[in-house]
């Protein structure tokens, strides 16, 4: 069995050679036909060369005349995040993303009671302190007024008879007739009246004159102090209706009705109308870029080019603003922040669109 097996592989293999042999003979008679015609015939041969040319030329590289590189960067604007100085809750959006505003419109509305009550407790404050504030420069009723003059005049009626007493006693004991021990009496009371004459006359002084100038001025201090108390409380109620600043796009809005915010919390986003163009430059191509130039910069998202004038050319940075080229054995290149601000306004900008510098004007 094993040996009719071999007898029949080996009677398989040679008809596969046979085969082979006749398609090998089969390809180099087509071959040598082709290379016949190609060669005989002036108008293949120089086609045939041509092409040959093409591809060698191909394969080594032909020279591509080189370009100055793309300057590209984007457009970029001033924006602001609208916030409050007051925890309160969101009592009403006025605006929605995409809608633009003008200074001064309403933004949001918010609520915040503890604020409110604040306001009422310092108006009250500052009206008790304004009463005694009048109070004090008013100085005392007319009544209290009166009773110190009445006093005074008591006093001075009782000093007249006590003189007249002392002149009488005095004479008479200069007689003789009373002791001297009786003048003395009659010198002691004259003095003593005297006396309460004069204190009953600063009392009524003091009744028309009022309060000293320095309780005055404490009195004014104290009447400010309240009056400023109110208008902090005022200041932070005004922080619960929030207006816009500048006028702009609103971009983004980060709180809903209802929702409480904290002090500071950003409730939403506003781009304004400054506009202007970022750049980021390698050394090489900075010559003819200068400040105060004039650029053409053409803008995809538009379809249109516009007049900006740099007016910032800084270093962005040694963190990142490298271009390896030492590989070529040169010097790395570092790269610089321009800033190009249109000259006139742009139409429908969008921040972040890109832009392309296209050339510059000396």
């Amino acid at each position: 069995m094993i040996e009719e097996l071999n007898t029949e592989f080996s009677r398989y293999c040679r008809k596969f050679a046979e085969k082979l042999k006749i398609r090998s003979d089969m390809d180099a008679t087509r071959g040598k036909r082709l290379f016949n015609i190609v060669f005989h015939n002036k108008t293949l041969l120089i086609a045939f060369c041509l092409l040959s040319l093409v591809i060698i030329a191909i394969i080594i590289g032909l020279p591509i005349p080189t370009h100055k590189p793309t300057i590209q960067g984007q457009l970029e604007s001033t924006d602001y995040r609208v916030s409050t100085k007051v925890p309160s809750r969101v009592e009403k959006v006025c605006v929605h993303e995409g809608d633009y505003v003008e200074a001064g419109d309403t933004l949001v509305i918010l609520s915040a009671p503890e604020v409110t009550a604040m306001e009422r407790t310092a108006a009250a404050k500052h009206e008790a302190t304004e009463a005694t504030d009048a109070l004090v420069k008013e100085g005392s009723r007319n009544e209290v007024i009166r009773t110190a003059y009445f006093h005074w005049q008591q006093a001075i009626a009782a000093r007249d008879v006590s003189q007249s007493t002392y002149r009488r006693i005095n004479n008479l004991a200069s007689q003789g007739v009373v002791s001297v021990q009786k003048a003395d009496e009659a010198r002691a009371q004259r003095d003593a009246a005297a006396a309460a004459e004069q204190a009953a006359h600063e009392q009524y002084q003091q009744a028309v004159n009022g309060s000293r100038t320095e309780e005055k001025r404490a009195a004014d201090a104290r009447s400010a102090a309240a009056g400023a108390s109110v208008d902090v409380v005022k200041r932070l109620l005004d922080e619960t209706v929030l207006t816009a600043p500048k006028s702009g796009r609103v971009t983004e809005v980060f709180v809903e009705e209802s929702e409480v915010v904290g002090t500071g919390a950003p409730i939403m986003n506003i781009e304004t109308d400054d506009y202007w163009f970022t750049f980021y430059v390698t050394e090489d191509r900075l010559p003819g870029i200068d400040y105060g130039q004039l650029v053409q910069v053409y803008r995809p998202a538009s379809d249109d080019t516009v007049t900006a004038r740099v007016t910032r050319i800084n270093n962005a940075g040694d963190f990142a603003a490298w271009k390896a080229t030492r590989a070529l054995n040169d010097l790395d290149l570092k790269v610089f922040d321009i800033r190009l601000r249109p000259i006139k306004p742009l139409k429908a900008p969008h921040e972040g669109e890109s832009a392309v510098i296209i050339n510059t004007e000396n």
